[in-house]
């Protein structure tokens, strides 16, 4: 009998959607996938002890981004076997592991297994460029198999980094625009997880909304709108020389019994 899979991600960008999904595909074909990058409903999923949910989030200034806490906050297990996923662009994952782990604990999940997959910034795509690479997905293969292993017997209990209390998320004072080749198709206000894009005028951006996820970037069909400005190649420059070396994926696994 086939393992049921429920796949559960935050992905702005599409890369821990791909990430999330090679996993689930390397341990089982019967998937349900829930994307809540653009999902606020409130309703609760329960997911059965004997299932298996793959959970993926992006990290943002070493943390879950706050709006997909929220999210997976609806998604409730019966001490059921969880595998978390943090996808980061090449710096660091700081807390990131840790705190998806204690939101799936407090969910009623039991983490199995953890990883830490590399992806192409979204802010500075030089970083990590064109990763998660035929490598990565070689690693991930590797990951799932040593999961499907520990599902067929007991497991333990789990040891990650990170700290508690979670590092307090930075940030630049950088927010992605259009250039004059924005054709107003409307696509990025649509697609924008957190409204920060106005239909009527979508060149603009509400720094007040806006959480430099990347999706406006990602999914504009001219190319035309980019993080831009001063400060911006300023930050590229000093972030670009100092993250470039190249950062090998990591995994836990919860102890065997």
């Amino acid at each position: 009998k086939a393992m049921k899979i429920t796949t559960l991600y935050f992905s702005a960008t599409y890369t821990t959607k791909r990430v999330v999904e090679a996993v689930a595909a390397n341990l089982s074909n019967e998937v349900v996938a829930y994307d809540i990058t653009n999902d606020s409903s409130t309703d609760e999923v329960a997911i059965p002890s004997d299932e298996l949910l793959v959970v993926g989030v992006p990290v943002y200034a070493g943390r879950v981004p706050a709006m997909a806490v929220e999210r997976l906050r609806r998604f409730r297990g019966n001490n059921t076997p969880a595998v978390a996923v943090a996808v980061y662009g090449n710096r660091h994952y700081d807390d990131a592991v840790l705190e998806l782990h204690d939101i799936v604990s407090e969910g009623g999940f039991r983490t199995v297994a953890a990883g830490a997959f590399i992806a192409q910034h979204s802010i500075f795509p030089k970083v990590g460029a064109s990763r998660p690479d035929a490598d990565d997905f070689a690693d991930i293969k590797a990951f799932a198999k040593r999961v499907s292993e520990l599902l067929t017997g007991n497991f333990g209990e789990i040891s990650l980094p990170g700290n508690r209390p979670y590092k307090v998320p930075g940030g630049i004072p950088i927010w992605p625009t259009a250039s004059r080749r924005c054709t107003a198709c409307g696509l990025c206000a649509r697609l924008c997880p957190t409204g920060a894009i106005d239909p009527a005028s979508p060149k603009g951006v509400d720094k007040t909304r806006c959480i430099k996820c990347g999706r406006c970037v990602a999914v504009c069909p001219t190319k035309s709108r980019r993080f831009y400005g001063i400060k911006y190649s300023l930050a590229a420059a000093r972030f670009n020389s100092t993250f470039t070396t190249r950062r090998a994926n990591e995994v836990w696994y919860a102890e065997g019994k």
